[in-house]
C-alpha cells in the first residue's frame, strides 16, 4: 500500500513539473519511450468508420486510422496533450488528453462533411456538428474572442469555395439559476427557404451539452437525446496566443453590419492551412469576420451582417 501511494505521488510530481516548468532533456527523452497510449476512433456523422484520417499529437507523434477508423497514439512523459484529427473533405476536430489519467482510453470523434451549401437538405443528416463547427469554431478552436451578454445575438453570412451562401444566427438567450446557459442557433438556406432552429442548454463551464431542442421549418419541436460524449468543446486560445497572432492592428473592415476597426489575427492550425480572424470589441463575441484557407485559397468565409440584443426562446425551452 505504501508503495502504491509513493508511486502515485511520484507520478503527480512529474505531472506538475511537465506542466508548470520547461521539460528537461531527460523528460524529452522519456517522451520517446511510448509507455502510455490512447485509442482514437474516427467516424462520420452516420457512425461509419473514416479510414486514413490523420491523427497528430502535440508530442510530435502522428498516425492514421485503419479500415475500422481506429488509431493508437503513444506517449512517454506525463502531461497534457492536444490531439488533432484531420480527414479530407471533413471538418477537423481537436481535443485534449491528460497522461496518465487517460491512458488506455478510447476517444471517438465524429467528423462532419465539409458541406456543399447548395445541396444541404435538413433532416437527411446529423446537422448539429455542421452548424456548431461553423458558428462556434474553426479548425476546432473557438472563434469567440469576447463574451456575449444575455439576449445578445450575431447574424452571419457564410460561404464556401463554390460561393453558395447560408445565413446563420447565434444568440445567448439566458443563464439560469444554476449558471447553465441557453443558446440558440439558426440556419437558413437562402435559395431553398429552409430553416433550422436549435436551442441548447450548456453546463455552467460550457464543457457539456445538457439539453438540445430543435425544429426544422414548421415541423414539430423535438427534444433530442443527449449523451455525455455527444459534444466536443472548442479549444479556447490563450491571451498570449491571441496577442502573438496579430499581424495587423486597427485595420478597417467593411461588413454588411457596418465598418469596424479590428485587429487581424493569423493562425496556422496545420501545415498548409490558415485561420484568419478579424477581432474587435465593438460586437458580441468580438469577431466581425473569419476565414479558413487551404494553401492560401479561401475554403470558407464568415462575415457579420447584423448584431443586437433582445433574443428570446423560439422553442419554449424555458
Amino acid at each position: 500500500m505504501k508503495l502504491k501511494i509513493k508511486l502515485k505521488k511520484t507520478i503527480w510530481i512529474l505531472f506538475s513539473v511537465c506542466i508548470f516548468v520547461s521539460c528537461t532533456s531527460e523528460t524529452r527523452l522519456l517522451n520517446r519511450i511510448p509507455i502510455h497510449s490512447v485509442n482514437v476512433e474516427v467516424q462520420d456523422t452516420e457512425g461509419n468508420p473514416v479510414q486514413g484520417a490523420e491523427i497528430a499529437a502535440s508530442n510530435g507523434r502522428a498516425t492514421s486510422t485503419d479500415e475500422n477508423g481506429l488509431a493508437k497514439v503513444r506517449f512517454g512523459a506525463v502531461g497534457v496533450y492536444n490531439i488533432s484529427v484531420i480527414s479530407d473533405n471533413h471538418m477537423p476536430s481537436n481535443f485534449v488528453i491528460t497522461m496518465p489519467v487517460d491512458n488506455g482510453k478510447t476517444f471517438t470523434r465524429q467528423l462532419a462533411l465539409v458541406p456543399n451549401f447548395s445541396r444541404l437538405r435538413f433532416g437527411l443528416m446529423n446537422i448539429y456538428p455542421f452548424i456548431y463547427n461553423y458558428m462556434f469554431s474553426s479548425f476546432g478552436y473557438s472563434v469567440n474572442m469576447e463574451p456575449y451578454n444575455e439576449s445578445e445575438f450575431t447574424v452571419w453570412r457564410m460561404s464556401g469555395d463554390n460561393d453558395d451562401i447560408l445565413t446563420m444566427k447565434k444568440a445567448f438567450l439566458k443563464e439560469n439559476e444554476k449558471g447553465q446557459q441557453w443558446w440558440r442557433m439558426e440556419i437558413i438556406q437562402d435559395d431553398e427557404e429552409s430553416k433550422y432552429v436549435a436551442e441548447i442548454l450548456f453546463s455552467k463551464d460550457k464543457d457539456k451539452i445538457l439539453r438540445y431542442r430543435e425544429q426544422i421549418d414548421a415541423e414539430e419541436i423535438q427534444e433530442k437525446p443527449v449523451t455525455d460524449d455527444w459534444y466536443s468543446k472548442p479549444i479556447d486560445l490563450t491571451e498570449e496566443s491571441i496577442e502573438g497572432a496579430v499581424v495587423e492592428k486597427a485595420a478597417s473592415v467593411e461588413t454588411p453590419a457596418g465598418t469596424f476597426t479590428a485587429d487581424l489575427l493569423k493562425f496556422g492550425p496545420a501545415p498548409g492551412t490558415t485561420l484568419k480572424i478579424w477581432k474587435t470589441e465593438d460586437v458580441p463575441g468580438g469577431v466581425v469576420k473569419y476565414q479558413s484557407l487551404s494553401d492560401e485559397e479561401v475554403i470558407t468565409s464568415s462575415i457579420l451582417i447584423d448584431f443586437g440584443s433582445g433574443a428570446e426562446t423560439m422553442l419554449n425551452s424555458y
